[in-house]
């Protein structure tokens, strides 16, 4: 045992062991030396740790340069997507004014309304117009910059991570470089002109109509009112008083609108039937019983004449109407058959053959030789009789006195006969005036559609530099040391090398954002503060743009809808069948447009592989990243930056606002300039 503790003190102390181990165990200086062991492990992982997340910043560093540099061209796709938006929708709101006042000029009355809106259709399509035109140049110029400010926003960003020894460089460059995008469809203007003057030819068929009806409707009511009205008698009331007609042979129409001339025969017919059947004499004397007679045969003529009457409407609205007239006069009697019908007696007398109302008359004394009629008496061939006085002025005075006479109901018939003659011609006339505004009216409807045409282009190709992505090469530049905290006490000091990275970035639909709230938003912004326009014609023209705005990218399958909505609004519509027909006619259009729907999500960027980016572009990722990552230069400026990189950097004489176009609001003059602010898509904070 003794022998063994000897071997050990010997090993310990000729290997110096001794120094940490003892008989008792680890020494001191083992403690400390195992303490101070450690705490260098530490410090030593610690600077590997710093040194290993420093050089993967490089990485962040590029990918927050890529996004950063997609946002600039996801600014500019939001302004050309708002671009679209009011381009198509003030076409179709221009061309839905057109058709209201389509519309509206087959109205008989609204002419001046008409004309008021076609003006506003024109104004509208007219802004259109210079609106796309001046935006196109605005858009181009600005996609002319935009790789410029793909580069500064990108630039400023990678910039912004420097933080003490640690110095950051870089630029993002988008693909495509150059601008890929069609925006043709923005300069062909869209002309109503065809279409104004389709509207001006149905306002003057529609005139036509409109005096024709007038005519036509003041015909009827002066017979209505001879037929139904005392002013101060009418035919219903001496019918009633004359030959005690009441019921449904005697009726009282309350309305112009709801009488026709056949109420005016009707009536006739059973007054002229009952006077016959009840007239008999009011005294015995020869006088009295020859005014009978001459009654009766007027009633009987005037029964037969009435029986003969008719009036029928076709369904065109053509009139067929026949209102006989009634003899006034002994004049007039002469023209009738009871000037030549052989109704009255006549006898054999001392001074040759007599003519008699009746043979009861006094002077009839000799034999009966047969009847004859009045013309024989003036013709001279039978004599005129002394006592009864029978010839053709009996039969002129019971017309003439019924007709002169205010009291008498052959008065207010041959009110209703002349009327008859006036409300035919005109009925006709509007019969042949709505079958020329009807042709009108469908040729119209034709140019309406081939106005539409216009608007049937494709949506403008929004594919700006950067719009397949936007690739970043960032830098460290060398130098940074390692944090002496961690290095001086154990080890030399030291720097990381040199570090670069590249990343790439893309637009993608923001699923969580609606395009329709930037457009409504927009909407707010144009005529919110425009001295109360909102509240004033969003119902009109106004509220009609305002629902095609907002409705750009997802609702237009619901134009026709709308554009019946604001049609149905239109006074007097459905007073006119033709105006109610091309309202059908210019809505349907409108429903059938078949615009191409437009994407209106907003776009938000996500970093992708380079290779999609370079793919599209139909580059060789490795080789094009080879070569962005050797022309990029360390430091410089992003100008020196970019044109190393072969991209033009966005010009300052441009200016830090771009006025892209000047907005007339539909149906107001006010003026809204859309200004896109470039130092924003720049990333300039200031």
């Amino acid at each position: 045992m003794r022998a063994g503790c000897r071997a050990g003190e010997v090993l310990r102390s000729k290997c110096g062991v001794g120094l940490f181990v003892d008989e008792r165990g680890y020494t001191s200086v083992a403690v400390a030396t195992a303490l101070l062991v450690s705490v260098a492990l530490v410090f030593c992982v610690a600077a590997a740790q710093w040194t290993l997340s420093r050089s993967a910043d490089v990485q962040s560093v590029a990918d927050a340069g890529a996004l950063a540099g997609s946002n600039a061209v996801a600014g500019f796709c939001t302004v050309a997507q708002v671009v679209d938006a009011c381009v198509l929708s003030m076409g179709l709101a221009g061309m839905a004014s057109m058709g209201a006042g389509l519309v509206l000029a087959a109205i008989p009355g609204a002419q001046e309304a008409s004309g008021k809106a076609m003006d506003a259709g024109q104004q509208i399509l007219d802004s259109r117009n210079s609106f796309a035109r001046s935006s196109l140049e605005g858009l181009r110029v600005v996609e002319e910059a935009l790789p410029g400010l793909v580069a500064m926003n990108s630039y400023r960003c990678v910039r912004a991570n420097t933080q003490g020894s640690l110095d950051y460089a870089g630029i993002a460059v988008p693909f495509p470089v150059e601008s890929q995008s069609d925006y043709s469809s923005l300069a062909q203007d869209v002309s109503g002109e065809e279409l104004s003057d389709s509207a001006k030819d149905l306002q003057d068929a529609t005139k036509e109509v409109e005096e024709a009806k007038r005519r036509a409707d003041e015909s009827r009511r002066r017979a209505w009112i001879a037929d139904c009205v005392d002013e101060p008698r009418c035919m219903r009331s001496r019918a009633q008083d004359l030959a005690g007609l009441v019921g449904a042979s005697n009726p009282m129409v309350e309305s112009p609108e709801l009488w026709t001339f056949g109420d005016a025969i009707n009536r006739s017919r059973a007054y002229y039937a009952r006077r016959l059947a009840q007239e008999v004499p009011e005294a015995q004397d020869i006088e009295s019983v020859t005014d009978s007679l001459a009654r009766e045969a007027f009633y009987e003529y005037a029964l037969e004449e009435v029986q003969g009457a008719w009036y029928r409407e076709d369904p065109d609205g053509a009139v067929d109407l026949y209102v006989p007239h009634l003899a006034r006069n002994s004049n007039e009697m002469r023209e009738t058959w009871l000037y030549t019908d052989a109704r009255w007696p006549c006898t054999e007398e001392e001074n040759g053959p007599t003519l008699h109302s009746s043979l009861l008359c006094p002077g009839a004394c000799g034999p009966a030789i047969g009847s004859d009629c009045v013309a024989a008496v003036e013709a001279g061939s039978v004599l005129r009789c002394d006592e009864c006085g029978m010839d053709v002025a009996d039969l002129g005075a019971v017309a003439s006195i019924s007709t002169s006479a205010s009291n008498g109901y052959e008065h207010y018939w041959q009110i209703v006969v002349e009327e008859a003659q006036t409300y035919e011609r005109a009925r006709n006339d509007q019969a042949d005036a709505e079958r020329r505004a009807k042709d009108v009216a469908e040729q119209g409807a034709d140019a309406f559609d081939r106005a539409l045409e216009q608007l049937r282009v494709p949506r403008p190709r929004i594919c700006p530099p950067g719009a397949w992505g936007c690739v970043c090469v960032a830098k460290r530049a060398p130098g940074a040391a390692v944090p002496s905290e961690l290095t001086d006490a154990f080890m030399q000091s030291t720097e990381l090398p040199a570090g670069v990275a590249v990343s790439a970035s893309a637009l993608a639909p923001d699923s969580n954002a609606n395009g329709g709230d930037v457009l409504s938003h927009l909407l707010d912004s144009l005529v919110g503060g425009s001295h109360g326009l909102v509240g004033s014609l969003m119902g009109g023209i106004t509220g009609l743009w305002g629902r095609l705005l907002t409705s750009y990218g997802s609702a237009y399958e619901n134009v026709g809808g709308m554009t019946d909505d604001f049609l149905g609004r239109l006074d007097g519509l459905f007073g006119s069948t033709l105006g109610s027909w091309l309202k059908r006619k210019v809505s349907g259009l409108m429903g059938a447009l078949g615009l191409e729907p437009a994407d209106t999500r907003m776009r938000k960027p996500v970093l992708v592989g380079t290779s999609d980016v370079l793919g599209k572009a139909g580059l060789e990722p490795e080789g094009k990243v080879r070569q962005l990552v050797q022309s990029l230069p360390v430091g410089g400026s992003p100008l020196q930056m970019a044109r190393a990189l072969g991209l033009w950097v966005w010009d300052q004489s441009i200016g830090k606002r771009v006025t892209l176009a000047t907005l007339t609001i539909p149906g107001t003059s006010v003026q809204v300039p859309l200004t896109l602010d470039l130092s924003a898509l720049a990333g300039d904070s200031q």
